[in-house]
Order: structure tokens, then sequence, then C-alpha cells
């Protein structure tokens, strides 16, 4: 089974600096009533690079994290905490990668694990697991296995 996404996960009041800044990306309410996700899609991805000019890669092991985005989500993070995900799983076999910011520093810097950063990211920013759940479904990341998943989902407003 495939899981591939990259996303910044935040409350609102961040999570809509960081729609705009992505040429207006749209945020997503999972299954979490506090923290909303905007997918970095492709169009989103295109958005920040016109506005900020090209970036580097934050590491050799992401294929979408770029230095524009790690700038982004620090520049954000002073109204707020903000995570960082992004997946690349098929078949049970792959890797994931994340970050987070606080009051405008890396509490975790960008990092790649085969399992769990994620989860510490998102404990990162506040949330805490539901029994039986880990961070990530507690989220609803599982709900959303590809970026065009999102597409289905109604955005918030």
């Amino acid at each position: 089974m495939v899981h591939c996404i990259a996303a910044f996960v935040a409350k609102p009041p961040v999570a809509k600096h960081v729609a705009e800044a992505l040429g207006g990306a749209h945020a997503y309410r999972l299954r979490h009533a506090d923290l909303l996700v905007v997918p970095v899609t492709d169009d989103a991805f295109d958005a920040l690079v016109a506005a900020r000019g090209p970036s580097g890669s934050a590491g050799n092991e992401f294929w979408r994290l770029t230095v524009g985005l790690t700038d982004l989500a620090r520049e954000c993070s002073v109204h707020g905490p903000i995570a960082y995900v992004e997946t690349d799983y098929f078949g049970g076999a792959g890797m994931q990668g994340a970050a987070a910011w606080v009051d405008g520093e890396a509490r975790l810097p960008p990092t790649v694990e085969e399992h769990s950063v994620v989860n510490a990211a998102l404990r990162l920013i506040g949330l805490r697991a539901e029994d039986g759940l880990d961070e990530f479904d507690t989220l609803g990341l599982g709900r959303t296995r590809r970026l065009d998943s999102f597409d289905g989902l109604p955005p918030v407003a």
C-alpha cells in the first residue's frame, strides 16, 4: 500500500499563514479538532518558488522539503507551533521525514527515519495521541495516503 504525502500541520491561525504563502493552498481538518493540514502540492510548491525563488533541498532524503519551506515554517512558527511531515512508503517499506518549529526555532530539525519521526514532530506541536492510536492516526494522516487524497475533502474556510 502507498503512503506518499508532504504537508504542514498547525492550528488554524498558523495554517492560514502557511496556506497564504503557498499561493492560497487549502487547509483541511482531518480527525483532530484543533489542527489543520496544509498539503504541499505541486501547485503550492510552485507558488512558493514563484514568490521566493528556488532553494536547495533541506536534506537528500526529503523529496519535497526545501530550505524555502523550512524558512516559511520558521517564519510562521512565531504565530504558533508548526510541523512539516513527509512520507514515502510502498508496500510497507519506505521513509518518513518531519520537522517542527516553535517560536521561530527548530525544535526538531529536518529528520528522516523509517518510523516514528512524524509522531515526534506532532507531539512537539502539542498533539496528544488518543487511546489506542499514535499521533499519526489521531491526526488522521492514515486516511490521506497521497496528496491527491485531499482533493475529495472539503477545505476549511
